[in-house]
C-alpha cells in the first residue's frame, strides 16, 4: 500500500510539473517578443499569468482568453473579466495597463523582478498584495523564469 501511495504520490508530481512547464514553453514566445515592445520581464507576465490563469486552467482564461484576471466588459460569457480574442491579446493587454501605470517608466527595461513584482503589486492590481507579491516571486524562482 505504501509503495502504491509513493507512485502515485511521484506520478502527481511529476504531471503537475509536466503541465506548469508546458504552460510556460507554450507561451514564452509570446512573453519574450512582448518584452522587447514593453520593457516588462517576460519572466514577469508568465508568472503573472500563471498564478492570475491557474496556469491556463481557469474559467476565465479558457472562456474569455484572459490569463491575467483583467477586468472588463465581456458580453460573450456574462462576466465582469474582459474578452481577448486570443491568448496572444490577453498578453497585450496586460502590457497595456501595465504600460500605463505611474511606475512603469521607472523600470521599463529593467530586469530587477523584485521591484516589479512590488510596484505592480502596490498599484492596486492584487488584492493582497502581500501573498500575490510572494506567489509570483516564487514561480519565477522556482520555474526558473528569471
Amino acid at each position: 500500500m505504501k509503495k502504491l501511495f509513493l507512485t502515485l504520490t511521484f506520478f502527481l508530481f511529476v504531471s503537475k510539473k509536466s503541465f506548469s512547464q508546458d504552460y510556460f514553453q507554450k507561451y514564452q514566445p509570446i512573453a519574450d517578443s512582448l518584452e522587447k515592445i514593453y520593457g516588462i520581464p517576460s519572466s514577469i507576465m508568465l508568472a503573472v499569468a500563471y498564478i492570475e490563469s491557474g496556469g491556463g486552467k481557469s474559467l476565465v482564461a479558457k472562456q474569455s482568453h484572459n490569463h491575467f484576471g483583467i477586468k472588463g466588459k465581456n458580453d460573450r460569457v456574462k462576466s465582469s473579466y474582459k474578452y481577448f480574442e486570443n491568448d496572444t491579446a490577453s498578453y497585450v493587454g496586460f502590457c497595456d495597463v501595465i504600460s500605463r501605470k505611474k511606475f512603469y517608466s521607472n523600470l521599463k527595461g529593467t530586469e530587477d523582478v523584485n521591484k516589479w513584482v512590488y510596484a505592480i503589486s502596490n498599484s492596486g492590481y492584487a488584492t493582497n498584495s502581500t501573498t500575490w507579491s510572494k506567489k509570483i516571486i516564487y514561480v519565477i524562482k522556482s520555474k526558473n523564469l528569471s
